[in-house]
């Protein structure tokens, strides 16, 4: 019997208040503008990642017969992956490492971004870098274990699903910081939970606790922004005094005073390879899964205390 066709994608967003971020917002549009092309549907479903019953969305799924799945968030736990598995629907992840028998991830070079940052705040002369992270890492206490970080352990390129973007930012990270000789210290790592206002409590009490810090490399724009808050509240200069490069290359990025230098990812890029690779799974049911990571480029502006514009590729 031929299956019937339903012609839908489903985008499953676990973050609530990622429908507010520019950075997911560049990815639907990027997922939209494909399946339009591919002549689909998409539908939108938003959890927060605490919501037991996003079991019920992947039920609701199933039950309309959608031929495509694409999520993107901070998952509830790993027992997302294995429903994905038992459903059998061709899935592409969004920035979760993640592959299996009909799932895949899209990512952009997130240690080579992280890499490329930390070495140019390096190159500028800074030593006492601040790593702004968006999740709590629950690795923390092991990393305190050991002077030099087990970048094996963090390795993105592997098929395990428990490493996401915040780890893989951090041993980029630390490559750098090790290249360079210097110490890594997990007493620098902040934790801005991906919003301003948060960001700007760490870096407050960040710089309060090691007033030595000159640097903060904050893993998203949002964050960015609400370091350079933490900075001026200080007493201190954004860039003459403390660097500041973020991440993602949002749109305000450039209309921050000063503009803010930061790791350019093409997110609506992001959203048309999770569909093509859908797409190419769906024609080809033999087809193996493949990841897809893009290339990404540091852009350099005033707020890191360089001295001309200018953008770095990785």
């Amino acid at each position: 019997m031929t299956r019937s066709r339903s012609y839908l994608f489903q985008l499953l967003l676990f973050s609530v208040e990622g429908l507010h971020h520019p950075f997911f917002y560049e990815v639907t549009c990027g997922i939209t503008e494909e399946v339009d092309k591919a002549g689909y549907e998409l539908l939108l479903s938003v959890k927060a990642s605490e919501d037991g019953r996003w079991r019920d969305s992947l039920k609701r799924c199933y039950e309309s017969k959608v031929e495509g799945l694409i999520i993107m968030g901070t998952l509830p736990g790993p027992e997302v992956f294995k429903e994905i598995e038992s459903s059998q629907i061709p899935t592409v992840f969004i920035d979760i490492p993640y592959q299996g028998p009909q799932g895949t991830y899209v990512s952009s070079d997130n240690v080579g971004g992280a890499r490329l940052a930390t070495e140019h705040l390096i190159s500028l002369g800074h030593r006492r870098i601040t790593f702004l992270d968006g999740h709590n890492l629950h690795h923390k206490p092991l990393l305190k274990d050991s002077p030099i970080m087990d970048l094996d352990m963090m390795d993105t390129s592997t098929s395990s699903p428990t490493w996401g973007i915040s780890q893989a930012r951090l041993a980029g990270y630390a490559e750098a910081l090790h290249s360079h000789n210097i110490p890594f210290d997990p007493d620098l790592i902040g934790y801005g939970d991906f919003t301003q206002a948060v960001a700007q409590d760490a870096v407050v009490c960040m710089l309060r606790e090691h007033p030595d810090v000159t640097a903060v490399f904050a893993i998203s724009d949002i964050m960015a922004f609400g370091a350079m808050q933490a900075v001026r509240a200080s007493g201190r200069r954004v860039a003459r005094d403390i660097a500041v490069v973020g991440y993602d290359d949002i749109q305000a990025a450039s209309f921050v005073r000063p503009a803010l230098s930061t790791i350019r990812q093409d997110g609506e890029e992001m959203g048309k390879s999770a569909v093509r690779e859908i797409l190419r799974l769906m024609e080809d049911p033999g087809a193996t899964p493949t990841k897809v990571i893009l290339p990404v480029e540091l852009v350099v502006r005033e707020s890191c205390g360089a001295t001309t514009a200018s953008v770095i590729r990785g």
